[in-house]
């Protein structure tokens, strides 16, 4: 990396991240270059954002093309592209009317205010939300206040009230902290930050029974699972339920900021307008991005992301059964996997060891190496990560 990036980013950025030392420059497919011209293999996608590949033909050539028509006005008038990417959104989950903002976070907070709307419609006192421990929504004061890691929510302090958390899986814990006064309750179908950790079909049955008791909304934070990365086209159908709303971003623009919170028609028509907005939520080349993406997310490329799985898979699994005192468990839910080490091995020592063997990859958890990697892997990306991978634990 050139020596004066670290220095000129010092000087003019606000440092709120910890970043490795490697200047991106270009990205094509699951490759990137670094600025001395060095070729990576990236399993990251920038954070799950890139699923259908860097510098997708398709894609860009749908935003290049609305470009030079408009990119924004303003959601004071109406926006035909909106209207089409919703119809492509409830053609693959189910029937809703749709909000559109530009992260996950946003989309989030959106569901967190229908969520406290629709509860104090039906009574006063009707404002508590569920979340789960290990759990993340986002960064801004009322998506911390929702995650269950306390290492996000240390000095923001006063917090948004009446949040309540609940051990993943612990339906004894679910049933007790259910009553009247819940008016949601938000899940990660897989905790991606938390670990890459499946909720548990009983736990996830257990939440929409409840829901449908109390009259309560079933919110899925679908912003890392949703488009098609557990191999199905949304992570909640992985699971015999509908949620009441889902929320979205990350993939669905493939490099492109959009997010959109997904809600049942008869909870959306308690909305009225002003209740929320967004300037930019929804703007022509967002819109442009995501009805391309929704177009490519079809029932080949789950077939073969499924495929991909199952090779994966039995990969790392092979790897494990060589190494069983350094990985402690391999969870792989479509192409969102999380590779557990023992504590003997810190994983920010295996993603730098990666990274000089010209591949990127995640952290989550306490010590778990996340991969998030574009669909358009194929075997042979999966042997170079798999060799050397398994090269890298060798060594300690």
């Amino acid at each position: 990396m050139k020596k004066e990036i670290k220095f000129l980013e010092k000087e003019y950025l606000i440092s709120f991240y910890d970043r490795f030392e490697v200047n991106i420059t270009e990205g094509k497919k699951h490759f990137v270059w670094d600025d001395t011209g060095k070729k990576y293999l990236d399993f990251t996608s920038g954070i799950g954002v890139v699923s259908f590949g860097h510098s997708n033909k398709t894609i860009n050539s749908a935003i290049k093309k609305q470009l030079d028509r408009i990119s924004h006005i303003s959601n004071l008038f109406y926006n035909e592209l909106q209207i089409e990417l919703a119809k492509k959104i409830c053609e693959k989950s189910f029937k809703a009317k749709i909000f559109y903002c530009n992260s996950g976070a946003e989309a989030n907070e959106a569901a967190i205010k229908v969520a406290r709307i629709f509860g104090n419609s039906i009574k006063k006192g009707k404002n508590k939300i569920l979340s789960l421990h290990n759990s993340f929504h986002g960064r801004t004061i009322a998506t911390i206040s929702l995650t269950g890691q306390d290492k996000y929510k240390v000095g923001f302090e006063p917090l948004l009230e009446n949040i309540d958390f609940i051990t993943p899986d612990n339906v004894e814990e679910l049933e007790k902290k259910f009553d009247e006064n819940v008016c949601a309750i938000f899940l990660e179908p897989v905790q991606g930050e938390g670990g890459v950790k499946k909720l548990s079909s009983e736990f996830v049955l257990k939440a929409r029974e409840l829901c449908s008791h109390y009259n309560a909304l079933l919110v899925f934070d679908e912003v890392q699972t949703g488009i098609g990365k557990t191999g199905k086209y949304f992570g909640y159908q992985n699971f015999d339920i509908t949620p009441d709303a889902i929320t979205l971003a990350k993939s669905l623009g493939n490099g492109i900021p959009v997010g959109a919170l997904v809600l049942k028609p008869e909870i959306a028509e308690r909305m009225k307008a002003g209740l929320h907005a967004s300037t930019f939520g929804g703007n022509f080349i967002a819109c442009a991005a995501g009805i391309k993406v929704m177009e490519l997310l079809n029932q080949d490329l789950l077939e073969r992301i499924n495929q991909l799985s199952t090779i994966f898979k039995n990969r790392l699994l092979s790897i494990q059964k060589l190494f069983p005192d350094i990985i402690e468990d391999v969870r792989v839910y479509g192409l969102m996997i999380g590779i557990s080490l023992s504590k003997n091995l810190t994983v920010k020592n295996v993603i730098n060891s990666l990274i000089n063997k010209q591949i990127l990859t995640l952290k989550a958890g306490e010590n778990v190496l996340r991969l998030l990697p574009p669909f358009t892997i194929g075997e042979k990306e999966i042997d170079n990560f798999c060799n050397a991978f398994a090269d890298t634990i060798r060594n300690y």
